[in-house]
């Protein structure tokens, strides 16, 4: 090992105390010399002060409302007469259900099935020539489709092959009376749109 290193070894803790005492003596110079920093609270800068002596007249004829009602205390009954006196009549809701929304019957436009819906009361369209059209000598074939329900009800009709205006309106409006047995389907009854002629003769 060299001098040097001997000598610096021995001289270590010689120099770590002067080191110390230096850094002490700066610390206290500092707090003594340097001058403390005061922070200062921010004030705005009033460029323009506004002053109001008089309101406005929109702001001098305001009425104030007047304070509300207190509420009236509950008072014990003196007797059960009173109690039924003073007893609120039930209400009455009739009138107020709820009504079931239409749901839109819209039948897919075919439906296979193994039995036909069959008219039970054809007869209704018969004798429905109106006096106008056989006047004019019209006659001939209309054709109708029938929109049928699971439970063989007509729920709409659509003329998709007119004949005269009046014989069509009186045909449309007979046709919603039919009824049918309902289509079939697997041994369930089927919504179904049936294709319905209805034949005008003047003979008849």
């Amino acid at each position: 090992m060299s001098e040097k290193t001997a000598d610096l070894k021995k001289q270590y803790p010689l120099n770590i105390r002067v080191g110390f005492l230096i850094a002490l003596v700066l610390l206290i110079l500092g707090f003594v010399f340097i001058p403390e920093i005061k922070s200062q609270p921010y004030k705005p800068t009033v460029t323009r002060a506004i002053r109001v002596d008089k309101l406005p007249p929109q702001l001098q004829n305001i009425v104030k409302p007047p304070p509300p009602p207190k509420p009236k205390m509950p008072v014990a009954a003196k007797s059960d007469e009173e109690v039924e006196a003073q007893t609120i009549d039930k209400t009455d809701f009739d009138g107020l259900e709820k009504k079931k929304a239409d749901v839109e019957f819209a039948p897919p436009i075919f439906v296979a099935y193994e039995v036909a819906p069959k008219p039970l009361n054809e007869k209704i369209m018969q004798g429905i020539y109106p006096q106008v059209a056989r006047k004019l000598g019209i006659e001939g074939k209309l054709f109708l489709e029938l929109w049928i329900d699971e439970k063989g009800k007509v729920r709409n009709v659509i003329i998709t092959k007119p004949l005269y205006p009046a014989i069509d309106k009186v045909a449309k409006e007979k046709a919603y009376q039919l009824r049918f047995t309902p289509a079939m389907q697997r041994d369930k009854p089927v919504a179904v749109r049936l294709a319905y002629p209805v034949i005008f003769r003047l003979e008849d």
